[in-house]
Parts: structure tokens; sequence; C-alpha cells
């Protein structure tokens, strides 16, 4: 196994520039060739960073922690492997981990930076908290990235496009010849699911289309509570035709309902929901969804908070690239 000496040598630079660019430290002026040269090296020698002495040199554990609201949850994979990457860069390994509602949840976080087993959190919202909830959690202000959420008041957050999100979405039905189209909006204290119900409005405004308070749904972001929704939904007198789902659990949720109910997807009612994974293609019939860059979601947090540990301040992103893709599955079709 090498040494970073040898890596440094083989590379042609000092030991300290070797050290800085396979720790990501961004605050030394380096050309990205020669970053990507020492890497290369590093990578080729099969050099093993000694994570505990850099600990003790810097005061740093060298991992950041990824907090979310259910590891199990398939939603969050693409997420975790962009964090990955980004630590990855700097060397950094990642915790992965969940939070409770509070006060065991504020408890939680405050023990995993106090303790000093990460360096800083990078932190998913429970859906089920809201503002007075998240600030609970976030007291004492630790060095914590907000992950598709923001909270008035404090910086430190990057955020998918969930305007244009929903808009993809709802697009997709009207352009299929839909004009009565529900929504299972999430949970009203949730600021994505806020940011997904105003695309969802938006766009159906603008084609001239009306936005019935009777299907409207706040369903949650997991299977249950889309099956819950939609079953309010099914058993009033008249029905949408289609279904914009802002979550892609609920709409697996939904259309297990609807499959219960027996009312025919598509035939009797096309879904569409946001966010993607191998559950949505693999379900029958498969459900068309809107793809969102959850990757480079997790990348552009985590780089955001080590840039923070490094000395800059924090900001407010929004990740507008790449844009919301639209899969079309068997779940949608023309209205009849």
């Amino acid at each position: 196994m090498a040494t970073l000496r040898e890596v440094a040598e083989a590379a042609g630079v000092s030991k300290a520039v070797a050290s800085r660019a396979l720790t990501g430290d961004f605050t030394t002026r380096m050309s990205e060739e020669t970053r990507r040269r020492v890497r290369a090296v590093a990578e080729k020698l099969q050099y093993v960073p000694n994570h505990r002495s850099r600990a003790l040199r810097f005061a740093r554990s060298g991992a950041v922690g990824l907090i979310v609201p259910d590891v199990n949850n398939a939603v969050f994979a693409e997420m975790l492997a962009g964090v990955q990457d980004r630590a990855r860069d700097a060397a950094m390994s990642v915790l992965l981990g969940q939070i409770d509602p509070p006060p065991a949840g504020r408890d939680q976080l405050r023990r995993l930076v106090g303790e000093g087993r990460v360096d800083g959190v990078l932190l998913q919202r429970r859906e089920d908290f809201g503002n007075p909830r998240l600030r609970e959690v976030l007291a004492g202000d630790p060095p914590v990235v907000l992950i598709n959420s923001r909270l008035p008041g404090r910086a430190g957050s990057v955020v998918l496009d969930d305007v244009r999100g929903a808009a993809t979405a709802t697009r997709h039905l009207i352009d299929l010849g839909h004009e009565r189209i529900g929504h299972l909006a999430g949970m009203a204290e949730h600021d994505t699911a806020v940011r997904r119900h105003r695309g969802f409005t938006e766009t159906m405004r603008a084609a001239g289309l009306p936005v019935r308070p009777s299907w409207v749904e706040r369903s949650g972001w997991e299977a249950p509570g889309g099956a819950a929704a939609v079953t309010r939904m099914m058993r009033r007198k008249t029905r949408p035709t289609a279904l914009v789902v802002s979550s892609v659990n609920a709409g697996i949720g939904a259309m297990s309902a609807l499959s219960r109910l027996d009312v025919r997807v598509p035939e009797d009612l096309s879904v569409v929901a946001i966010n993607d994974t191998w559950v949505a293609e693999t379900w029958a019939p498969a459900l068309t969804t809107v793809r969102m860059p959850l990757r480079a979601l997790g990348h552009r947090a985590c780089g955001m908070l080590l840039d923070h540990l490094a000395g800059q301040r924090l900001g407010d992103v929004v990740v507008e690239e790449p844009a919301p893709e639209l899969i079309v599955r068997e779940s949608t079709r023309p209205v009849s």
C-alpha cells in the first residue's frame, strides 16, 4: 500500500500539495489538472488515506452524516450516491442514518455533531416536520445543510426544481387531452410539497383549467398515505380522469388502492408521479414518473457542506440542471 509521500513523488508535487488535492481542500490555489493528476496517481498506487491521523491533525472526524426520514426508502438511493461521489473526492466518509420526531430527533442530531462523530450533517426533512419542529432539530446552529427543504431565515439549503417537476407531470396529462386532473399534494407543512402543488396549480391555470378542491388531497410521501388519499377521492360523486402524485411512493400506494377499488389504470384514470425508483418501473402497470436529479442534489449539498467546513458561508441553491425528465410508462394514456 502506497504512502502519501510516494503518491506525491509519483505525481511530481510536494507532500502538502498531494494531501490537499486528496482531501478536497479548495481553499488552496491549485489547478484542476494538478488535482486530477494526484488523484489518478493515488488510485493507481491504491493509496488509502489515514483518517485517524488526519482527524487528530485537524480536530475533525473525517466524516459527514446524511440523515433521511427512512433509510429503507429507495428514493434516497440516488441522493446518497451523489453525496458519496462528492465526499469521496474530499477523502471523507459518509454515515447514513434516520432521524426521529422531536424531542428525540433534536437530541439525536445534537449528539451526532456534539460527540464529534461527523464534521457536519446533510438533513432531509421529515414530512411531519413543519418549520417550528425543524427549528427545534436545528437549535444551536450545528453545521447542517438541508436537502430539498428550506427554513425561512436560515441559510444552508440545496433543493430540487420542484415547481418545474410538478409542471412537467401536469403538462404531460394536459398534452394527453385531460382536463379533469386531480392532485395528491403531500403534507401542507412540508415546503417541498408546497412547491410541487404550486407547479401543479400554475400549470393548470396557464392551460385555462380549474383546480377543484375536491380533487386535491394531502397524501403524505409514503404508500399508505397515497392509498388513503386516492380512496377518499374515488368515493366522491365526480372523479378526475387523471392524477398527479407528488411522491412516487404515494403513487405506488395510490395504484394499489385503485386496483382494489376496481379503478383501471390507465383506462379509467391516468397516474403520473414525481421522482422515480425501480419499483415504479416494475409495478404493473408501470408507473409514469418525472425523474428528478437526486444524484446532482446530493452532490451539490455535500459540496456546500464541505465548502462551509472550509470556511465559506452557507447559501441557498436550486438544482436546475439536469432538468426534471418525464419517463412515460404504462400508467398514462390519452383521455377517452
